[in-house]
């Protein structure tokens, strides 16, 4: 029998994996793993991004400033309707990212997601990275 916490942790995992950008049919995945009004906090920024539509367009936006990014699974903890997972990302900023042009430049740097999961769907989630270390590596900013 499986749990609701082995449950909440494969949706989490398929969102990592086939849900990521690089994935022609992540827009599918999202429609399937996430509700309508999912809520996603970026980053710490003051406002969350909310609606499925809104966050499809945001983070089609990301992907295509690093069209070849790479993702490697790392820990992931689950507990509750909440799983956690930390995740090293790279890439080469070739296109658009956060209104910078490319430069195209390689980046690497780990990362937090954590995700709330309602009734098999996704309904909350909290992203985090070092946005600062990435726009070092970008050489947008000094260290």
């Amino acid at each position: 029998m499986t749990t609701l916490i082995e449950k909440n942790k494969a949706i989490a995992l398929r969102f990592a994996q086939d849900g990521w950008g690089i994935q022609s049919d992540w827009r599918g995945v999202w429609d399937e793993l996430m509700s309508a009004d999912v809520v996603y906090h970026f980053n710490s920024a003051a406002e969350p991004i909310v609606g499925l539509d809104a966050n499809k367009a945001f983070n089609e936006i990301l992907f295509q400033g690093f069209p070849d990014i790479y993702q490697r699974m790392g820990d992931i903890v689950a507990e509750n309707d909440k799983v956690v997972y930390r995740t090293t990302i790279q890439g080469t900023h070739t296109g658009n990212f956060l209104g910078m042009p490319p430069t195209g430049k390689s980046v690497k740097v780990n990362d937090f997601t954590l995700l709330q999961i309602a009734d098999g769907k996704i309904v909350e989630w909290w992203y985090e990275c070092n946005l600062l270390e990435v726009m070092q590596q970008l050489g947008l900013v000094s260290a």
